[in-house]
């Protein structure tokens, strides 16, 4: 707890922004996403050390006004924030640190809740605790880029939290965090030219004995005797992505992202059969297209396909998941999303279930002031339905987001 405690206090202090990163997307994300132009205007500028950082914060209202299950009828208020901040100390090199503060898994929480008639009723800023998602060191060249330290994988992308109100949930199920590594890039051509190719390997394992813990509220760590993939203590788990983009104009670009990962299984600390004990595989493919319509109207879709086998280090469990979203921007201020977003659970002879989300929302962006970059106002709607097969349970909702950026 005291090395976090004074990671902390370090990181405060040392606030160059991750790659024009509007959405906090981590270190190895915003590398990857970094334009040729910039890092050419990064290389043809002379040295100087500099602290930079940005902040995102969230306040999200959502009435889950009804449900099949009356434990899930509840007013949900929660607040979430992100800080990235960097410390450029030398050409090319940097020091990150990305602190996440959002609701944090809490299983005796969760017990108390399950326990009572209602669920335990509204809830009010619950769990919230602060936690650093992302400590390490980058190197950022103009073919090659190198991370060292704790950091988030390049797997998926639907998971960014920019695209709605509660689309990019389900996503976020497969996000990888906080992992213990080394990650190399390797870049290749222009995107206004042939395309941008982006090719990314690393190595890794879980972080869950330093910086794994949280302040205000205390998080639940995973157990040596947990066994969870990836968390082999060395490190044999691995991801190997390819980002490719092309930009043909202002606001009409295209992205395409792909990644193979293989999560490493303690074999001797695994309750899984031995017979059945597997490595966890996942493959993503996704697309990204941006383009305008008309005059003053842009549309933004986004499609991500995600398959996981050997769930858990099981070779009987498998998900799938699917994301498609499409962001109507008109009159540069307001915008219209449409969101949907499928899971699918299987252990071979045992269960399934599926998971349908749909979203519809309208927000409206505030113009850059001195007080902040940006802030947006969303409401929506959200339906959510699960297929347990011998059940089904449906769940409506209202939301509102308010969302603060400002970079500094």
């Amino acid at each position: 707890m005291k090395i976090f405690y004074l990671f902390l206090i370090f990181a405060f202090f040392s606030c160059e922004v991750f790659a024009d990163d509007e959405d906090n997307l981590g270190i190895i994300k915003s590398l990857v996403l970094e334009t040729s132009e910039k890092i050419k205007e990064k290389e043809a500028d002379a040295f100087k050390p500099s602290f930079t950082g940005s902040l995102v914060y969230d306040l999200n209202v959502s009435d889950e006004y009804q449900s099949t299950n009356r434990q899930n009828e509840f007013l949900d208020t929660r607040s979430r924030g992100r800080f990235n901040s960097s410390f450029k100390f030398a050409k090319n090199l940097s020091f990150n640190s990305f602190l996440r503060f959002e609701r944090v898994n809490q299983a005796s929480e969760v017990s108390r809740r399950s326990a009572l008639p209602n669920g335990g009723g509204d809830r009010a800023f619950e769990n919230e605790g602060l936690y650093a998602e992302e400590v390490n060191f980058s190197y950022n060249g103009k073919k090659h880029a190198f991370v060292l330290g704790k950091f988030d994988l390049n797997f998926g992308s639907a998971w960014r939290f920019g695209r709605g109100i509660w689309t990019y949930n389900i996503a976020d199920s497969y996000r990888q965090r906080e992992k213990l590594g080394l990650n190399g890039i390797y870049r290749a051509g222009e995107s206004k030219k042939t395309g941008r190719y982006e090719l990314s390997y690393a190595v890794f394992t879980n972080e869950r004995k330093n910086l794994d813990n949280s302040i205000i509220t205390g998080r639940d760590s995973a157990y040596k005797s947990d066994a969870v993939p990836r968390d082999t203590r060395s490190l044999q788990s691995y991801i190997t992505s390819l980002d490719i983009a092309f930009d043909f104009a202002e606001n009409d670009k295209l992205n395409y992202h792909f990644a193979y990962i293989n999560l490493a299984v303690n074999e001797k600390a695994s309750s899984v059969a031995p017979a059945k004990i597997a490595d966890q595989k996942g493959f993503v493919m996704s697309m990204n297209y941006k383009f305008p319509l008309r005059e003053n109207f842009i549309l933004d879709g986004l499609l991500e396909h995600a398959a996981i086998k050997n769930l858990g280090g099981n070779a009987d469990a498998k998900e799938d998941y699917l994301t498609a979203n499409v962001i109507g921007k008109f009159y540069k201020n307001w915008n219209v999303t449409l969101g949907y977003a499928k899971h699918h659970n299987a252990v071979y002879g045992v269960s399934s279930f599926d998971k349908n989300l749909s979203e519809i929302s309208f927000g409206y962006e505030f113009k850059k002031t001195a007080l902040f970059d940006k802030l947006l106002f969303q409401v929506g709607y959200e339906n959510q339905r699960y297929d347990y097969h011998t059940s089904l349970e449906t769940r409506n909702a209202l939301g509102a987001l308010m969302r603060y950026q400002k970079s500094f």
